[in-house]
């Protein structure tokens, strides 16, 4: 079953946004928001300065939420993931475009 989530950050409305995330929760593990992304992705907002102008690499991206996060607040992102799980790396080309946001991959 897909899915789509969407991910609220933003202080106040001049720098509020959101990431919208596709799921696919009968698939394997890098197909759905982990709980662990969703606290990285706070941290990245929450310290946004530090992430800001900045190189981030994203390992075992998956659904890409911490990197998306990170592009949105002005990093030079690259995601990765297994090169043999073309359903993870294709939700990851389909999550940035879907986000309008432009991240490197390494596979």
């Amino acid at each position: 079953m897909k899915t789509i989530s969407r991910h609220f950050y933003g202080d106040s409305e001049k720098t509020a946004f959101s990431i919208s995330i596709v799921e696919n929760m009968k698939e394997d593990y890098g197909l759905f928001v982990w709980p662990c992304s969703i606290v990285l992705a706070e941290y990245v907002w929450q310290h946004k300065l530090r992430f800001s102008g900045n190189n981030v690499v994203e390992l075992g991206a998956g659904t890409c939420l911490p990197g998306l996060v990170a592009a949105k607040v002005g990093s030079n992102v690259t995601l990765t993931d297994d090169a043999n799980r073309l359903e993870v790396l294709e939700n990851m080309r389909g999550v940035c475009e879907l986000n309008n946001l432009k991240c490197e991959f390494c596979f």
